[in-house]
């Protein structure tokens, strides 16, 4: 029972990770559909062919989307029909329409009352699955509170601070929590199997048709070592999935200011990698110093502010541009075609540079050189434009 229950949590892992592609897309929303008051509203009664891009301080869908969803704002509410799959990520989160496919939400506070034929996805603080909410196969929850009182039609996993049960489950119930309680009414058509250092708070009108197992979960200082622990793997998914979406979001951003920065930008790690990686260097090792040193006059101090403002950036896109020549290398090795203007390549670079950056001693020696790498491209793709620029003006008066 513990590998599968280890497996699905994986696989629910694996699949949270799309929820980058959504941020990434959120730019084209933003630049077609949203109005004066960053309001996307997609009213009742029209039907749009997917795959369908909503962003905003406020979304509305209300109307029916024929294919895949993205949707990401401060506010999203789903009332409409979705005949596909559906990625959400916002502050709140409320869905009351019907969706086909999967749904993969991500949010502050999650509110599901509406009808899903097939798997749910929620990550979140709160977590609230309506009486009238009905999902079709699994719910797969992580958030500090969950409460389910609709229907689920086949297995539950989860795993939070609190967990309230007060529906209807048709199969198994497998979660790792600190407070574990289930409702008169609650009723468990398979296992209930849960994991935390509290025995379940079971009413006696719940009902649980199989076999119940609690493993006790030991902590070290009265639970709080044990929280961290528990929420440690979810803070880095969140943490890592909120960063991909951050630098797919920038990157696409500049690329409508600027088309050409990105790869012309990359052009100097892929023709000379390691004059760029010891212009890196150097760059990493001398601007803090000429920062401080700039300081010490009064005459340098507004170039010590310009400085310092433009070195965190830098260091920041430093990594979106080694994940554009990552991209760029892997479409060009393996003949990929650049689809939706090249963010899948992109994405993928950016998952590439995450996953090196794990390992607790590869990570720091990785993140030195994708810095390095970055950096110095930036700085190289800049000097080499003035000299090509003023050449070509000197031209043109001649």
């Amino acid at each position: 029972m513990n590998k599968k229950v280890w497996w699905k949590g994986f696989f629910w892992s694996i699949n949270l990770l799309f929820l980058a592609i959504l941020l990434g897309f959120s730019g084209v929303a933003s630049a077609t559909t949203m109005n004066a008051e960053n309001l996307d509203h997609l009213a009742a009664g029209e039907t749009i062919e997917g795959p369908g891009f909503f962003a905003g301080n406020v979304v509305k869908v209300d109307g029916n989307v024929d294919g895949t969803t993205f949707v990401s704002g401060q506010d999203v509410r789903i009332n409409g029909n979705i005949n596909g799959d559906l990625f959400v990520a916002s502050q709140t989160i409320t869905i009351n329409g019907t969706v086909t496919g999967n749904i993969y939400g991500a949010g502050q506070a999650l509110t599901f009352d509406g009808q899903s034929e097939s798997d749910v996805f929620f990550a979140g603080q709160s977590i609230s699955i309506g009486q009238d909410a009905s999902i079709g196969r699994d719910l797969f929850a992580a958030g500090a509170t969950i409460l389910q009182d609709g229907i689920i039609q086949r297995n539950l996993f989860g795993g939070g601070a609190e967990i309230v049960l007060s529906g209807q489950i048709g199969g198994d119930v497998n979660i790792q929590t600190d407070s574990l309680k289930l409702q008169d009414g609650a009723n468990i058509a398979g296992d209930l199997n849960y994991k935390g250092e509290n025995e379940a708070d079971i009413g006696t009108g719940a009902t649980i048709a199989g076999d119940t197992d609690w493993e006790f979960y030991e902590t070290m200082d009265r639970g709080t070592t044990a929280v961290r622990e528990t929420r440690r793997p979810f803070m880095k998914l969140v943490w890592f999935l909120w960063s991909l979406a951050s630098a797919l979001l920038i990157w696409f951003l500049i690329r409508i200011w600027r088309p050409a920065f990105w790869q012309n930008t990359a052009r100097p790690l892929a023709e000379q990698p390691l004059k760029t990686l010891g212009v890196g260097l150097l760059t990493l090792l001398v601007v803090p110093p000429m920062i401080i040193l700039a300081m010490v006059t009064v005459i340098g101090i507004p170039i010590a502010v310009i400085l310092g403002a433009v070195y965190p950036i830098a260091l920041y896109l430093s990594r979106i541009i080694v994940a554009v020549f990552i991209g760029q290398w892997l479409a060009k090795r393996f003949k990929w075609p650049e689809l939706h203007k090249g963010v899948w390549l992109v994405l993928l670079g950016l998952i590439i540079l995450g996953v090196l950056r794990m390992p607790p001693y590869i990570g720091f020696l990785s993140s030195l050189l994708i810095v390095m790498a970055g950096l110095g491209s930036l700085v190289m793709a800049h000097h080499r434009a003035a000299p090509e620029t003023a050449s070509v003006q000197t031209e043109l008066d001649l």
